[in-house]
């Protein structure tokens, strides 16, 4: 990722407002190396009851892209769609692990990217948060969500996790997990729609870069 590509976008996206809103998300990331404190949802998605077909409004002008490799991130890039590798951290270390890309754009630039993981070393690219996923069972792992503010509210969250999950039942997976931070009512909303269900809560501390970690199942 470039630093310069990422503040660019936001400028022109967001204005001053989103380019100063950026730098305080970094600048609170680098602070989670010295002391974090958080608890996550775990969500379980049963995929053999997920709908054939999107059933909701499909948001205007919004077109989904899957990238399963860094070639295929070069291919669209080449077909003029927005390169996301240069504006959202990670991209290229999560396709190295193994991650597949789900990225929505309008009129070819980027407004969203999600993943998915077929193994743990997928899984742990794009989400730390320590939660058991059976791939050798047919299970299989989703996360790594990022709107940019400019586009949120519009519905884009929902229609790119359907196109998520329905591509990890395609490929024989029969349950999802992902995690969710409390609080963050509009990817919990979101997830609702779709068949699953809570399986327990996460509690995360990391001090200096050490994680503890503690699991309460649901009730």
């Amino acid at each position: 990722m470039s630093v310069k590509a990422r503040a660019r976008k936001l400028w022109t996206s967001e204005g001053l407002q989103g380019l100063l809103s950026g730098m305080a998300r970094f600048a609170r990331g680098q602070m989670r190396n010295l002391y974090y404190r958080a608890d996550f949802l775990i969500h379980e998605f049963d995929l053999s009851s997920l709908p054939v077909e999107y059933q909701f409004a499909v948001p205007d002008e919004v077109e989904v892209q899957v990238v399963e490799s860094d070639a295929d991130a070069s291919r669209l890039a080449g077909a003029g769609y927005e390169d996301f590798r240069q504006v959202v951290p990670l991209s290229d270390y999560r396709l190295r692990s193994g991650a597949v890309g789900f990225c929505a754009y309008i009129e070819r630039n980027v407004v969203h990217t999600s993943w998915i993981g077929l193994s743990d070393r997928a899984k742990r690219s794009f989400d730390f948060v320590p939660y058991v996923v059976d791939f050798d069972h047919g299970e299989g792992a989703s996360g790594g969500t990022w709107t940019f503010p400019a586009y949120r509210g519009r519905g884009i969250f929902r229609y790119v996790m359907w196109h998520r999950l329905w591509y990890l039942r395609e490929h024989g997976r029969t349950v999802s997990r992902d995690s969710t931070e409390v609080g963050n009512v509009p990817a919990i909303r979101g997830q609702e729609v779709f068949p699953s269900r809570i399986t327990g809560t996460l509690h995360i501390t990391r001090v200096l870069g050490h994680t503890r970690s503690s699991y309460e199942e649901s009730h």
